[in-house]
């Protein structure tokens, strides 16, 4: 006896139901738009969560270092709300795979804007790093300079210098 074109339909469908069901993350435009929701939410664990590890440890650091700068500077901490003003309102355009990266387009008031994706074992996250990393030794140097700064610390470009080079 052969099987029914029913039961084969049946499981068809139930397979694309459950791919269809996979959960947020289980798209790269999903993980972006969770990641969009959790901003416009003030939701720090789902925006987090939208996060590579690396990036999730980039953010971390930005944020301290901003917070230790605020002191100093005058300048406001980096929050989520910043974070919210640059990304908030934003639509996913569309998306390019390239095995386990993605590229995710979104506009936000009219300009795209490409957001880097990596599939990992529990979905796809955001990979911001490259675009952090030069924001991090930035502020690293900022703040190094400025604690060095308030602790008086004067540093004579000429000590140790070579009696002929003084003049």
């Amino acid at each position: 006896m052969r099987p029914g074109r029913g039961g084969v339909a049946g499981a068809l469908a139930l397979f694309l139901l459950s791919a269809c069901q996979g959960g947020p993350r289980s798209s790269p435009e999903g993980s972006v738009r969770s990641f969009l929701d959790a901003l416009e939410a003030r939701d720090s664990a789902g925006v987090s969560a939208s996060f590579t590890a690396d990036t999730r440890q980039l953010v971390a650091e930005i944020e301290e270092l901003s917070r230790r700068a605020e002191a100093r500077s005058g300048q406001p901490a980096i929050t989520i709300e910043d974070w919210c003003r640059a990304f908030c309102g934003g639509t996913v355009e569309r998306s390019t795979l390239h095995g386990d990266s993605a590229t995710v387009i979104v506009t936000m008031e009219g300009d795209p804007n490409e957001i880097s994706l990596i599939r990992e074992e529990d979905g796809w996250k955001i990979d911001l790093a490259e675009r952090l990393r030069p924001a991090v030794q930035m502020l690293r140097l900022s703040v190094s300079q400025a604690e060095t700064d308030a602790a008086g610390a004067h540093v004579d470009p000429m000590a140790g210098a070579a009696p002929d080079t003084i003049r």
